[in-house]
């Protein structure tokens, strides 16, 4: 699993923070049911970049953004949200396919077939990157 600390910086598109320290778990799974960390998948794999987010109160604005081996932005995710002040955990995803209606990838198509990664913005604010390969 991989775990990365975040801390709330000053500036115009930062959000009051009060509570507990903000923390952060993420990983990288092929499945939501069953939870299990991975950095290589198939292109006939859904990929699923799941967080547990402490500390986190407000409203928020989580971006993903998967960037193919050739550095290019293949896909952005993006998710407006607000935490319950109550709330001790909050959990996010965003995933990314290659299957779709028009998009069917085939192993033939190179660009999509090496490093990846996953760049995971809060707020307008890059705070974890995550590498994966596409095979």
């Amino acid at each position: 699993m991989l775990v990365s600390p975040v801390l709330p910086q000053a500036g115009p598109q930062a959000k009051p923070q009060t509570g507990p320290a903000l923390t952060f778990q993420s990983l990288l799974s092929r499945d939501l049911s069953n939870l299990t960390p991975d950095t290589r998948f198939s292109l006939n794999d859904k990929i699923h970049l799941y967080t547990v987010w402490t500390g986190l109160r407000g409203s928020h604005q989580l971006v993903v953004k998967w960037v193919r081996p050739d550095g290019k932005v293949q896909e952005t995710t993006r998710f407006k949200f607000s935490v319950p002040e109550k709330a001790e955990n909050y959990r996010t995803w965003a995933w990314l396919s290659f299957k779709k209606s028009l998009l069917n990838i085939t192993s033939a198509d190179s660009k999509f077939v090496g490093p990846w990664k996953a760049r995971m913005f809060m707020d307008d604010k890059l705070v974890a990157e995550y590498p994966f390969q596409v095979f």
